[in-house]
């Protein structure tokens, strides 16, 4: 059990914290925002404003390489994955609470201190929806996955709005 698994109800998805939005399907020639009951300023995606400078380590990379490859990569996040399944990110914050800590003994591995039931968004969500998930789940930064799987990019919580 890692340090950052203590919240295990947080939703992981936007479907899971209930905040997707119903298509009405008003009339044949709605636009995307009309069908979605949204303002025309809302309707921006997720892979409009997403970092695709992504940093991916295993869960078993020993924290100090994952601290050495942040600073060297000038990235605040990282996101662990195994094989093709994402398991985890870990951010500078993270690190440095974890160092602050007295448990800090018995951590070595990215896997001790990644965050394992993470939201994720895909890159064809909404962004105010996407950015609900993240507040729900009290993250600032999100994995973006595209419709296969695949990571894609992370999303900030520290987008400057349109």
């Amino acid at each position: 059990m890692n340090i950052a698994s203590r919240k295990s109800k947080v939703p992981r998805t936007i479907a899971e914290a209930g905040l997707m939005r119903p298509r009405t399907h008003l009339y044949l020639e709605s636009r995307i925002d009309e069908d979605l009951g949204v303002l025309p300023g809302e309707v921006r995606k997720v892979k409009n404003v997403m970092s695709s400078a992504l940093t991916v380590v295993s869960p078993d990379t020993s924290l100090e390489d994952a601290v050495s490859l942040m600073t060297a990569m000038n990235v605040p996040v990282i996101v662990a994955y195994e094989g093709t399944r994402l398991v985890g990110m870990i951010t500078d914050r993270d690190v440095a609470l974890t160092r602050r800590s007295r448990e800090n003994l018995q951590i070595s591995t990215v896997g001790d201190v990644m965050r394992d039931h993470i939201p994720y968004c895909h890159e064809d969500d909404l962004l105010t929806d996407a950015q609900a998930l993240m507040r729900v789940s009290e993250v600032d930064w999100m994995p973006v996955l595209d419709r296969t799987g695949r990571l894609a990019g992370v999303l900030s919580i520290y987008i400057p709005p349109s």
